[in-house]
């Protein structure tokens, strides 16, 4: 069987393909340019973008499966509109040609930021509400891309379901990702305080593996939560400082204070607007 497999060179993207191989799968890859995650990988390399119709068509004809990954990460808002585009008509482009091309089943790669975090007394589960539009760019990007691609698995010609993880971390970051440049923040000592609250990591491998699985296991029309154990960031500065010995800052940063840098963080995100992360 092949399975064709986007956003590989990311860090969840690479770390499915390495399991995919371990459970005896044929793997494509579709990647733009960063082709260091799987130097070491026996897999079919396609170049090419999810906006691009033609190179997606290219991709997907003669794969039995598909698992797209593929996203921009953006933490800095989306003034030209790449991140909406990327996500949304990315799945979109995927799904049509999976249809095209009798695809057994398509997986899509959605995130725990596509639904809303409150309220927290109640559990966090996978009939949470979407995010809506004055949401976070990314943030709405996902939700919008995932109720798309549930409305392709419920109510037309392709078999699939959406998995939803929370904060993914392990090894295998080339790049590296939003966590892992934290982790490296952490370990040189650049994050004077501590933000406040925390969140639910869960290894890579531990998704890789469930995501390697549901292709006979998973279910059309269905969303499956994946997530790991919640850590406070003051716990997880604490964990860093176990595995690495470096001193982790202990004072935790009032919501107040967040607030008065909100201002600036916004403009330091125009400034920097550049910066959005393909995986």
């Amino acid at each position: 069987m092949i399975v064709g497999v986007t956003g590989a060179s990311g860090h969840l993207g690479n770390v499915v393909c390495r399991k995919l191989l371990e459970k005896g799968y044929q793997v494509r890859v579709l990647c733009r340019k960063d082709t260091r995650p799987f130097e070491d990988l026996n897999v079919e390399k396609f170049q090419g973008d999810v906006l691009d119709k033609d190179a997606v068509d290219s991709f997907v004809k003669g794969c039995d499966y598909i698992i797209h990954s593929a996203a921009i990460i953006s933490i800095h808002g989306d003034p030209t509109g790449i991140v909406f585009r990327t996500n949304t008509e990315g799945p979109k482009n995927i799904a049509d040609a999976c249809i095209k091309h009798k695809i057994k089943r398509m997986i899509h790669v959605s995130s725990t930021h596509a639904v809303m975090e409150l309220p927290f007394e109640t559990p966090f589960d996978e009939t949470r509400p979407y995010k809506q539009k004055g949401s976070f760019a990314y943030d709405f990007s996902k939700s919008t891309g995932e109720q798309l691609m549930l409305d392709y698995f419920r109510n037309k010609e392709l078999d699939g379901f959406v998995v939803r993880p929370s904060s993914v971390i392990g090894p295998f970051d080339f790049r590296p990702s939003e966590i892992g440049k934290a982790l490296l923040d952490f370990y040189n000592r650049k994050i004077p305080m501590l933000p406040p609250g925390g969140y639910n990591f869960i290894d890579v491998r531990d998704i890789s593996e469930t995501i390697a699985n549901s292709l006979e296991k998973g279910r059309r029309g269905e969303v499956y939560l994946l997530s790991g154990v919640y850590y406070s960031m003051k716990d997880f500065a604490q964990i860093v400082h176990h595995a690495s010995g470096k001193k982790v800052p202990k004072m935790v940063m009032p919501f107040w204070f967040l607030k008065m840098l909100l201002p600036f963080v916004k403009l330091y995100g125009k400034i920097k607007s550049e910066s959005c992360f393909y995986h």
